[in-house]
């Protein structure tokens, strides 16, 4: 969400307010970090410990550490902001916390995670005065699984970052898709497995291989392809599963470059065929419009946001029909299933951290 903070600097002013330990020896935040230059205060408590006594007790306060001519506080995380000095605005992305058919629900884990929540959230959703959120969907589970009221929250979207806008981003798209020389070099671990040939197909699944992302999903119809086009590639981006890649790993159709720089991923999106996400569970899902702003098609599973994300540009699916699944991957693959290529781009590409900003901004001064 950095690029909502960026984009607001540039309308209204913005000052940071974070845990004196993020400060390099030049007194800033670190080089890498995308909000830099933005003006800051610190507190000086660690942020995890605080953020904890910020749930749990209302304490410390932060009026201290806040300008006496703020407008508003703003995170653009879930938590909960001790503040007395001016009105409060939180975002939270989702409540998977609170769900209770998902395949984990009943996990020890899940529910830890569930009565680590109920500490703070519904506090939070009382003493912020707007609560944002990603999607509808989101908005439509915090009122029927918590008892929100509407009324204060508002759908800001997400967006995608520039790298994916740029008109040079991911270089020319071939035609059906493959693996070429251009972004298996940006790629310093891929397997030597992958062939270097620009006309090898490959399935993009950013997210790792994971069971709450899909991974046993994904690996039935990673099967199904297998009979149908035996040259075709799972390229899978990030953490893994182990039993799951094991199993990947025995099928053969599988690649692992694991972890893929932010800079590289628009060339890997631009030259698949096909971004595969069956996830069960998104607050919105921000891969399918990064494959879709590079050209690629995104088929998602009909499960929480996603069909909204995609709306009327992706395919939603069933993630349990792995043949209906593999026909349509095989068929992007090789040309024998149409997609709009230049509907999906205009559509994705509209979803900025731009337009989102400005959703925040209009909320905000709308309920001054």
């Amino acid at each position: 969400m950095n690029g909502v903070l960026l984009e607001m600097a540039k309308r209204v002013d913005v000052e940071l307010l974070f845990s004196q330990q993020w400060l390099g020896a030049d007194g800033k935040l670190p080089e890498n970090c995308l909000l830099r230059e933005l003006s800051f205060q610190t507190f000086p408590q660690p942020e995890n410990r605080t953020e904890r006594l910020w749930k749990l007790t209302n304490w410390p306060k932060m009026d201290r550490h806040i300008a006496d001519d703020s407008d508003w506080v703003y995170c653009p995380m879930e938590t909960r902001l001790p503040v007395t000095k001016c009105p409060v605005a939180v975002t939270i992305h989702d409540i998977q916390a609170f769900e209770t058919d998902l395949p984990w629900s009943n996990t020890p884990e899940h529910r830890r995670f569930r009565r680590k929540w109920a500490t703070w959230i519904h506090k939070t959703l009382k003493e912020s005065r707007v609560v944002f959120t990603v999607s509808e969907f989101s908005k439509r589970r915090m009122v029927d699984l918590l008892g929100a009221d509407p009324n204060k929250i508002v759908v800001s979207g997400n967006g995608i970052d520039v790298g994916f806008l740029r008109p040079e981003a991911g270089g020319m798209r071939p035609e059906s898709g493959g693996l070429s020389s251009q972004a298996s070099g940006i790629l310093p671990q891929v397997s030597p497995l992958i062939p270097q040939a620009s006309n090898t197909p490959y399935i993009l699944i950013v997210g790792g291989l994971r069971h709450v992302k899909g991974g046993r999903e994904t690996l039935e119809v990673a099967k199904a392809c297998a009979a149908r086009f035996p040259e075709l590639r799972f390229l899978i981006a990030g953490p893994n599963d182990r039993d799951l890649e094991d199993a990947a790993r025995a099928l053969g159709n599988f690649e692992f470059p694991g972890w893929v720089k932010d800079a590289a991923l628009p060339a890997l999106y631009a030259k698949a065929s096909a971004l595969l996400f069956l996830s069960h569970y998104e607050g919105y899902g921000i891969p399918a419009i990064e494959a879709m702003a590079m050209g690629t098609p995104a088929v998602v599973a009909d499960c929480a946001s996603l069909p909204e994300v995609v709306d009327e540009h992706g395919f939603v699916v069933d993630p349990k029909a792995a043949d209906l699944i593999a026909e349509i991957l095989c068929g992007l693959a090789n040309g024998s299933v149409s997609y709009d290529v230049a509907a999906g781009k205009t559509y994705a590409r509209s979803i900025t951290w731009g337009a989102c900003a400005q959703r925040v901004e209009t909320a905000l001064a709308a309920m001054l």
